[in-house]
């Protein structure tokens, strides 16, 4: 996609809002009493990246991880910036997980976010906010600004994990009433996002844990006491997808728990039927040799009387099958519920 970049310039008094902007234009505006937030959407064009880190004068290295769209959230100082990436999960159409990786460069009353594509979170949020003048946002600085946008993606971790909880718990429901083929390939689903997720969000524990130990100058003293909510967040983020990793690993065990009292319930079925059956067809079978002599295979009564045997046989089988449990009505109705 082509590379769209957007600016926030901003203090205490007033906020000018550019959708559409040039990487020239946009630092040539005045930073000694402003704060700037810039948004760079599209990270596929290296030319434009090699021209931000110019006119910026971001370290090399931050460029090239900008340009790597899979990153391992992690935190980098190089003398006066500061280099933070993490992936961001969100919630897009048809309630399907998206996720995109999230670059931010810190420097002195400038916020350069590097993203793949607009999903409209940061726009909706910390856009409207600063817009609106509303909290605390615009009376303070970058710093403040970056705790903001990381605040609203680790939030977003949550919001993600209860859509997954939600499932979850439809699962769940649905196995324990009705197992089915189907239940075992959406288990491996979201087992698959859950490891997927874990794998970029335990970092993110250590990213901040990290940030609130560096010692950068034009970051506020005051501001690091809000990164403490951040690890709160982080750390609920943490136990609540182990919890539901858990919960699929035990909802994995119930299903084939159930699926094989199921197989068992089957064969035990087959097993009580074989027993009445077995004695009737032996019955049956020796009436049908053919020899000269079978008793009362001359009588006309004799069909009948034979009928009436087999009758009395199965009946009393079936009476013996069901005081032993290898018969049961339980076992008839299962499927009907």
């Amino acid at each position: 996609m082509d590379t769209k970049i957007s600016i926030y310039h901003y203090n205490a008094d007033e906020c000018f809002f550019s959708d559409s902007i040039s990487l020239k234009k946009s630092a040539e505006y005045d930073r000694q009493s402003h704060v700037s937030w810039i948004n760079i959407l599209g990270i596929s064009d290296q030319k434009v990246l090699q021209e931000t880190g110019e006119i910026f004068n971001i370290h090399s290295f931050a460029v090239e991880d900008i340009a790597n769209a899979i990153q391992r959230a992690k935190i980098e100082e190089y003398d006066d910036m500061l280099y933070i990436v993490l992936r961001m999960f969100y919630i897009g159409a048809k309630g399907k997980i998206q996720d995109q990786q999230v670059s931010f460069v810190l420097r002195n009353n400038v916020l350069l976010t590097f993203r793949e594509t607009d999903t409209g979170i940061f726009s909706k949020t910390i856009g409207e906010r600063l817009k609106a003048g509303s909290g605390n946002l615009r009376k303070r600085g970058e710093d403040y600004l970056l705790y903001s946008l990381l605040d609203v993606i680790i939030d977003n971790y949550y919001f993600v994990l209860e859509h997954i909880s939600d499932q979850i718990e439809e699962l769940d429901h649905a196995v324990l009433h009705r197992p089915d083929d189907r239940h075992l390939m959406v288990l491996q689903k979201l087992k698959g996002q859950i490891l997927y997720i874990r794998k970029y969000i335990l970092p993110v524990r250590e990213l901040i844990n990290n940030l609130k130990r560096f010692e950068i100058e034009y970051f506020d003293v005051a501001s690091k006491y809000f990164l403490r909510d951040l690890q709160d967040h982080m750390q609920r983020n943490v136990e609540e997808i182990d919890f539901q990793r858990d919960q699929l690993n035990s909802l994995m065990d119930l299903y084939y728990s159930l699926q094989t009292h199921k197989m068992n319930t089957i064969m035990k079925t087959l097993t009580g039927v074989s027993f009445v059956l077995l004695p009737l067809t032996f019955l049956a079978s020796l009436y049908g040799m053919n020899f000269s002599v079978i008793p009362r295979s001359e009588d006309p009564m004799g069909f009948y009387e034979m009928v009436a045997v087999m009758v009395v046989v199965a009946v009393v089988l079936i009476i013996f099958a069901f005081r032993w449990g290898w018969l049961s009505v339980k076992d008839f109705n299962q499927d009907k519920k």
